[in-house]
């Protein structure tokens, strides 16, 4: 797609603008301007528990250290040139940082499980199968865990450019 650079350059802007002191924090679709990217259509959904929501050994280790909230999104974003990105973000919240840290790190490891995606059938498509090898994660607020995933539905994006789209994802204000 050759806009690395400039998904970079949009990651980069969208953390300085959320941690600047005094800006209020952007609206999820402000997080892709500049990026040749844009959201089409969004579910989002807040679960108090994060267990029943998770599979594998993520969800054996939320049965051990079960989590005060969970809240999920499910996205699409249309890319100037034609095709389509499905996106999934999680943000898993924790009573402490211990809890946080070692969820994150249990999460990072692939094939250990993870947060089961919104089905795809809140965006009026089929579910998409996420592989988590286009993924980041990054802890907020010393207690908040989000995990951001992508995958091509259409188009030709390769693994790096799909890498750089969960780079931003990441950064997708909370609902």
């Amino acid at each position: 797609m050759g806009s690395g650079g400039v998904i970079a350059a949009a990651a980069l802007a969208g953390v300085v603008a959320a941690g600047a002191g005094g800006l209020s924090v952007p609206d999820p679709d402000e997080v892709w301007e500049g990026t040749g990217l844009r959201v089409v259509d969004r579910a989002t959904r807040a679960d108090g528990e994060c267990a029943p929501h998770s599979f594998g050994q993520v969800q054996e280790l939320l049965k051990a250290a079960p989590c005060v909230a969970l809240d999920r999104m499910l996205f699409t974003l249309a890319h100037d040139s034609g095709g389509t990105i499905v996106v999934s973000v999680a943000w898993v919240e924790f009573d402490d940082r211990d809890q946080a840290r070692e969820f994150k790190r249990v999460e990072d490891i692939h094939g250990t499980g993870d947060i089961t995606p919104l089905p795809g059938a809140l965006l009026r498509m089929d579910d998409v199968p996420f592989t988590a090898l286009n993924y980041d994660s990054d802890v907020l607020d010393g207690v908040t865990v989000v995990v951001a995933e992508t995958e091509a539905v259409s188009g030709a994006f390769t693994a790096d450019y799909l890498d750089r789209t969960a780079q931003i994802a990441v950064r997708t204000p909370r609902p």
